[in-house]
């Protein structure tokens, strides 16, 4: 008997594996890492004392619930996926439905939770994410602009609740216009790469809705407001030199994406230009951490 339930445990082992692969694959770890560096950056903004465990508790908080919110995604996403991104483990079958429903329910609980532990504000800042959240996967996403500015405006809430969390505002308004701008203008250009699954299951976005080029010249136009944004805070001597040459590299990288959109004519044809966006937010971090430190 023991010799049967040890070939039975160590059988189901590999599948053990898989299943923590997959499920942590849908959380999209990368971007949770982002969430939870935001906060530590709104922190860092503020008035108060950023290293603290508050602020770690904050971080994890954020991060658990975008971890939440990007498995929920991936649940209501599944047939758009099937064309899209048919490598994801909800539609290459690595994890079921059900699973995905239940750690992604898990995820938020915890993350809402520890929201209310840190403090009123921060858990009324979290409560109105979670719902934000659900809001855009089950009806905004699928809307043309409204979906987009919905997950600007909460990926910029990351940075009001580090600084909160430390205990003051700050300069948190200057990160959280930044992030609001950078990600309407990221959206906006995944909307353009998903088309074709988005196109067969009848989803209304700006890049079908208005056609690509529009929504190329929407992307382009919030990119270009953005660059000329991040350049006030070393008008106005709130950061130094250090601030302008990381801000500049981002600019520069902003410039090239908007290059390759206009060169497209708004028809793209893969997640490349989103996955490069990414690199971009870790250099507007790092600005903001260079300006408020040097």
């Amino acid at each position: 008997f023991l010799i049967h339930a040890a070939h039975q445990t160590i059988s189901l082992a590999p599948r053990i594996t898989e299943l923590f692969a997959a499920g942590w694959a849908l959380t999209r770890p990368f971007n949770c890492l982002i969430t939870a560096i935001s906060v530590g950056v709104g922190a860092l903004t503020s008035s108060g004392l950023a290293a603290s465990p508050q602020v770690v508790a904050a971080a994890a908080s954020a991060a658990l619930i975008a971890a939440a919110g990007n498995v929920y995604n991936d649940l209501r996403d599944l047939e758009i996926d099937r064309i899209n991104r048919p490598n994801r483990p909800l539609p290459s079958g690595r994890i079921s439905t059900r699973a995905t429903a239940i750690e992604a329910a898990a995820l938020g609980l915890a993350g809402w939770l520890l929201s209310f532990w840190l403090g009123p504000y921060l858990w009324a800042i979290s409560t109105g994410v979670v719902a934000g959240l659900y809001l855009y996967s089950s009806h905004l996403k699928s809307t043309v602009l409204w979906g987009n500015l919905l997950v600007s405006g909460l990926a910029a809430a990351a940075f009001p609740y580090g600084a909160l969390a430390a205990g003051g505002m700050g300069r948190t308004w200057l990160p959280a216009s930044f992030a609001f701008l950078f990600h309407f203008s990221r959206e906006i250009i995944k909307d353009m790469e998903d088309v074709v699954g988005d196109r067969r299951r009848g989803v209304s976005t700006l890049a079908l809705v208005a056609g690509p080029r529009r929504a190329a010249a929407m992307a382009v136009s919030s990119s270009a407001i953005l660059m000329v944004v991040t350049l006030v805070p070393w008008v106005m001597g709130i950061y130094g030199l250090a601030y302008l040459v990381a801000i500049g590299v981002m600019d520069a990288l902003l410039v090239l994406v908007a290059f390759r959109v206009i060169r497209s004519g708004g028809r793209l044809t893969d997640q490349r230009l989103s996955r490069i966006l990414t690199v971009g937010m870790l250099l507007g971090l790092l600005a903001i951490v260079l300006g408020e430190s040097l």
